[in-house]
């Protein structure tokens, strides 16, 4: 890789970079593009110059985010899968902040929101299939009940700025008992 290529990737490095801490320090609705290029030390133009707008700054990180996510190996465990989703929101937690913010920007009738929160619990929604399949019973359709499950998570991962370890094991027990309470030991 030639000098201009090695200054060209880490300016693309360092507008991703700004992007994702400003997301998670502002939101994605109170950061402009002038924002970004002023916290990466890049002039506005550089921005265009790898990106067209901020949708699709936006986009690479959701392409990280999807790359990192984990997909647990045991297709027959619920914590497992609620688990790896709430690890792949905090991990990736400005990222997934402005994708909410950004989809709920949207209008209501784009079906946008509903269409990342299918997409993030994919997995789980494949497991409670595999569930329903085997003739369990299951309180609602797969796909409404993981997006149900998503949109909780997705809403804790953005009041939430701190997890304490239990909140992946409290969605479970909801999910898995709803408001009964934890089953009997």
């Amino acid at each position: 890789m030639g000098r201009r290529d090695e200054l060209a990737s880490r300016t693309r490095a360092d507008l991703l970079s700004a992007a994702k801490r400003l997301f998670g320090e502002r939101g994605y609705l109170d950061t402009k593009i002038t924002d970004i290029a002023a916290a990466a030390g890049r002039a506005v133009g550089s921005f265009y110059t790898h990106f067209s707008d901020k949708e699709q700054i936006l986009a690479v990180l959701r392409g990280e985010l999807d790359a990192a996510a984990p997909h647990p190996a045991d297709h027959d465990a619920t914590r497992e899968h609620v688990t790896a989703c709430w690890t792949a929101m905090r991990t990736h937690r400005p990222t997934v902040i402005a994708l909410v913010q950004s989809a709920v920007a949207a209008a209501p009738a784009s079906g946008r929101f509903r269409r990342e929160l299918t997409g993030w619990t994919a997995p789980l929604r494949r497991h409670l299939e595999d569930l329903r399949d085997r003739g369990e019973p299951l309180p609602g359709d797969p796909e409404l009940l993981a997006a149900a499950v998503g949109a909780m998570l997705a809403g804790l991962n953005h009041a939430l700025p701190a997890d304490d370890g239990t909140l992946a094991e409290t969605i479970t027990n909801l999910v898995l008992h709803g408001l009964t309470g934890p089953s009997p030991a």
